[in-house]
C-alpha cells in the first residue's frame, strides 16, 4: 500500500508540474526573451471559458491580487488569488448587473480591507472573504473614477439644476456608501452650454483628485468646461478640503481644445503631470502655473504614463513606448512597441506591460529603452487565438524566501513569473 502510495504522490507531483517543466526560456534572435517557464498558471474560467472582464490598475492586497474570473456563464466576477501559488482564496460575484456584461473597473480605491469600485453600480467589497459591505444602484449615472480621503471616498457625477448640468466630487462614507456633493468648480458666465449625455447645458466640471504628497486635505483638482462648440478649455485647481477654500483655481492647460484629461495626474517632486489630448504637461504644484508641454502623434488613452526612478514613461497609441525627463520633457529614448496597451507597472528598473495591438508581454528597461521581454501566449502551450490581455500586469516585489514576481493575464490563465531581474 505505501509503495502504490508513493507512486501516486510522484506522479501527482509531476502532473501539477508538467506545463511548467515543459515550458522553455525562449530567445529571438536580438536575444528578447519570447518563451519562460511560469511559477503557476491559475484557469479564469469555472467552466466553459467565456470573455471575462478588466481591471485597469493592479489591486493587491496583503499576500493576494484581485483578476476579473467567471463562473457559471457570468463574466462579472472578482476573485483572490494568494501570489504565492496562485490559488484561489474567493470569488465576488454579486453585482447588480446582468451577468452578460462585462465588469470593467477603471479605477477602485482601498482603505483597510474595504476596496470600493464604481463599474456603473457601486460597491464595497471585504478584501478578507470577498463578501459585500454595500452595494448601490444609485439615482445617477457616476463616473468610474473614485479617490481617496482619509476614511472618505469621492465619487464624481452630475448635479442637475436650473442653470445646467455640472461634474462634482461627491464625498462618500467608506463604511456606509451614503454620497453628498462636495466639491464644485466656477464656470464662466458668457458661455451658451450644449446639450449632451449628461443633461442639458452641459457645463463640464470635476474630473479628477490628487492628495497633496504629505497633506491629504490639499486636494488638485483637475476639471474641464465644455465650450459651445464642443470644445474643452481644461484646468488645475488646488483646494483646501479643511477650510473648503481655493488655494489657487482655474490655470490653464488646453483652450479651446477637442480633447481632455484620459486618465488621472500624477504628483511629482512638487509638480503636477497629465495626458491630456495627444500631449503631455507640467505644472507647477504651489502656483499651478505650466512649466512645459510636450506634443506627440497621438494619445495616451489606453495605457498613459507613470513617473519612476526619474523617468516619466508614457505609451502612446502610435505603437511607440517613451522616456521623458520630467524636469524638462525632454525625450530620453522611445521604441517601437505597440499601440492600445494596458497601464504600466514598474519593478526595480523595469517596466512591465500588456500589449494591445501586439498582444505580447512587454517587458523594457526603464533606463535605455531596450525590449528584454516579448512573449506570447502560444509558446507557453495555450492555441492560436488567445493572447495576452492589456489587464493590469501585476508586479510583486521579493519578500523574504519568494523571488520577485510578474503576474499577467492571457484569455484563458493567469500567469506568474519570476521578475526579470
Amino acid at each position: 500500500m505505501k509503495k502504490y502510495l508513493f507512486l501516486f504522490i510522484v506522479f501527482w507531483a509531476y502532473s501539477c508540474n508538467k506545463d511548467k517543466n515543459d515550458v522553455k526560456r525562449l530567445l529571438d534572435d536580438k536575444g528578447v526573451v519570447i518563451s519562460a517557464p511560469y511559477i503557476w498558471k491559475t484557469s479564469l474560467h469555472n467552466g466553459i471559458p467565456i470573455g471575462n472582464s478588466y481591471i485597469v490598475y493592479p489591486i493587491i492586497y496583503k499576500n493576494s491580487i484581485i483578476i476579473p474570473t467567471t463562473s457559471n456563464g457570468s463574466r462579472r466576477n472578482l476573485s483572490a488569488l494568494d501570489i504565492k501559488n496562485g490559488k484561489k482564496l474567493w470569488c465576488w460575484d454579486d453585482s447588480f448587473e446582468n451577468g452578460t456584461r462585462y465588469l470593467y473597473v477603471s479605477d477602485h480605491v482601498i482603505h483597510k480591507n474595504h476596496l470600493i469600485i464604481q463599474p456603473g453600480s457601486s460597491y464595497c467589497i471585504n478584501l478578507d472573504d470577498g463578501s459585500s459591505y454595500w452595494k448601490y444602484i444609485r439615482d445617477r449615472s457616476l463616473r468610474p473614477e473614485v479617490a481617496l480621503m482619509g476614511d472618505k471616498y469621492f465619487n464624481f457625477g452630475p448635479i442637475y439644476s436650473d442653470e445646467g448640468t455640472e461634474m462634482a466630487a461627491y464625498i462618500g462614507d467608506v463604511e456606509s456608501g451614503v454620497i453628498t456633493p462636495k466639491i464644485r468648480v466656477e464656470f464662466s458666465d458668457d458661455i451658451d452650454y450644449p446639450d449632451g449625455a449628461w443633461g442639458p447645458n452641459f457645463k463640464g466640471g470635476v474630473l479628477f483628485l490628487n492628495n497633496m504628497p504629505d497633506n491629504e486635505r490639499m486636494l488638485v483638482v483637475s476639471h474641464h468646461e465644455v465650450l459651445s462648440d464642443w470644445t474643452f478649455n481644461t484646468y488645475f485647481s488646488l483646494y483646501n478640503a479643511d477650510s473648503e477654500e481655493w488655494v489657487w483655481k482655474k490655470e490653464l492647460i488646453f483652450a479651446n481644445h477637442y480633447e481632455t484629461f484620459f486618465s488621472k495626474p500624477c504628483i511629482y517632486n512638487g509638480k503636477i503631470y497629465a495626458n491630456v489630448g495627444s500631449s503631455i504637461v507640467c505644472h507647477e504644484l504651489i502656483t499651478g502655473k505650466q512649466l512645459w508641454k510636450r506634443d506627440f502623434n497621438n494619445n495616451f488613452m489606453f495605457s498613459g504614463f507613470i513617473i519612476e526612478d526619474g523617468r516619466l514613461i508614457a505609451n502612446n497609441e502610435d505603437c511607440f513606448t517613451c522616456c521623458l525627463n520630467p524636469e524638462t520633457g525632454e525625450i530620453l529614448w522611445k521604441v517601437n512597441t505597440a499601440g492600445t496597451c494596458g497601464r504600466m507597472s514598474f519593478l526595480n528598473g523595469i517596466v512591465y506591460f500588456a500589449g494591445g495591438s501586439i498582444p505580447r508581454l512587454f517587458a523594457v528597461e526603464a533606463s535605455t529603452g531596450n525590449i528584454v521581454w516579448k512573449m506570447n501566449t502560444v509558446l507557453l502551450g495555450e492555441q492560436n487565438g488567445t493572447q495576452f490581455k492589456y489587464n493590469a500586469v501585476y508586479a510583486i516585489p521579493a519578500k523574504e524566501a519568494q523571488p520577485a514576481k510578474v503576474i499577467a493575464l492571457s484569455d484563458m490563465y493567469a500567469y506568474c513569473f519570476e521578475a526579470y531581474r
